[in-house]
């Protein structure tokens, strides 16, 4: 289409279809989304040109600017940088807090720019926002929006079920209806579960969404997404301020405390964190127990999936990762030349398109004929061509094989298999346990 060369179709709505695609002039991959010829017919060239004008007018990260516009063969083709996944994608995995924090953080800065610029999305909903492959969050799809001239401006035809503001669903839609959306979409990154009607405080999770967010924090999330417009912050700007100010008083607090004079209270050890200490020290440069685990303190490697002292599974790497990027999925560490991330199935990321230099730190190259990915220890997909390792991995510091998936553990030291999560029926029987 025009100098675009279609690659594939990434999804499709009622007026139109979104492809990859690639700009053959500036030799860029990009997004390229398309109106049907239907939809021109239905609502007029006026109409559909309407995001495009929308879009263009929105500087700003948290929000997914328009590249270029144009008609083609009679379509409205519209061009925007392309997103490794949208919202709805991302939060199937486990998330920590501090990742789920920066995307609420993100999203909420750009709708507060849209307010700002008196615009009203009106369909804020979590395949409506993106992903990068540098981690960004944005806000996509003003199709639905229009230029709002004060907050008792009234819309019938728009928003989404299941986030939409209840005053919205009654045909009135205010800068409120976004928050109240956004406050809705905030919970579920959390706690992986949607509030549904009639929004009681505290919804399903909340033991969850009380643990991986601070209580300042947390208070805002509760007042977006309250049932009564009036309790609501009135537009994002609010809501935004009110965040960041959460946000500085939670990273602040520890800080204060720790400027406060109290007798040390001297208490033992547990046997657990005695005994991952022991095996930090004899195995820890060997198997790269550099970080430790956000429940139990454990010391585990950023390869692994799964503490082997707790099992826990949601350990983020994103802000401790010495790797230059992150994966969005699994949030560990990626280098730039990879095209995949090598630690987890959903990983799939764009590379800047350069050979990867040499990796001392590689013990294996890949299978596949013609790919020149290298294979550090424990990785489960090459890097470069996301084939997965066939041949399971082994450490001498890890002498034993897991039942289940076969790669190595040790029986005698971890309590749960680091890539599989299976526990150990004997390893810790001493440590911290009572027996009858």
């Amino acid at each position: 289409m025009g100098k675009y060369r279609l690659d594939r179709r990434i999804g499709q709505g009622a007026f139109a279809e979104v492809w990859k695609a690639r700009d053959m002039v500036v030799n860029q991959v990009v997004a390229l989304k398309i109106a049907r010829p239907e939809a021109v017919s239905e609502w007029g060239r006026s109409a559909i040109e309407h995001e495009a004008r929308i879009a263009s007018r929105l500087d700003h990260p948290g929000i997914v600017g328009v590249r270029n516009a144009d008609w083609i063969d009679g379509r409205l083709v519209i061009a925007t940088d392309l997103a490794v996944r949208n919202l709805a994608t991302w939060m199937r995995s486990n998330r920590s807090g501090a990742a789920a924090l920066d995307v609420i953080r993100e999203v909420t800065a750009g709708l507060a720019y849209a307010h700002r610029h008196r615009v009203l999305h009106r369909d804020v909903k979590p395949e409506n926002i993106l992903i990068f492959a540098d981690g960004r969050a944005a806000l996509a799809d003003f199709g639905a929006s229009r230029f709002s001239k004060g907050a008792t401006w009234t819309y019938t035809e728009a928003g989404t079920l299941g986030y939409m503001a209840p005053e919205q669903a009654y045909g009135k839609g205010y800068f409120a209806s976004d928050v109240f959306s956004l406050g809705l979409i905030a919970y579920e990154i959390v706690t992986g579960t949607l509030p549904s009607w009639p929004f009681d405080w505290p919804p399903e999770g909340y033991a969850r969404f009380r643990e991986k967010i601070p209580e300042p924090v947390r208070a805002v999330i509760r007042k977006a997404a309250e049932f009564n417009p009036r309790r609501r912050y009135p537009d994002a700007i609010a809501m935004y301020k009110a965040l960041e100010r959460a946000v500085a008083k939670a990273e602040d607090a520890p800080r204060r405390r720790s400027n406060r004079r109290r007798r040390k209270r001297l208490t033992a050890p547990s046997p657990l964190a005695v005994h991952a200490e022991a095996f930090r020290r004899v195995h820890g440069r060997a198997l790269g127990l550099r970080f430790s685990c956000h429940r139990c303190e454990g010391p585990i490697s950023e390869a692994m999936r799964h503490c082997p002292w707790c099992g826990a599974s949601e350990n983020s790497f994103k802000r401790i990762t010495s790797y230059p990027l992150v994966c969005p999925d699994c949030e560990r560490g990626v280098r730039r030349e990879w095209n995949a991330c090598p630690w987890c199935y959903a990983g799939r990321i764009v590379g800047n398109g350069r050979k990867p230099p040499r990796d001392p730190r590689a013990e294996r190259r890949c299978a596949t004929r013609g790919c020149s990915g290298e294979l550090r220890p424990f990785m489960r997909y090459c890097p470069m061509c996301k084939r997965k390792t066939r041949r399971v991995w082994s450490h001498p510091d890890l002498p034993d094989r897991c039942p289940r998936c076969r790669w190595p553990t040790s029986k005698s030291f971890l309590r749960f298999c680091p890539w599989c999560g299976r526990r150990e029926p004997r390893a810790g029987a001493f440590v911290g346990r009572k027996t009858r």
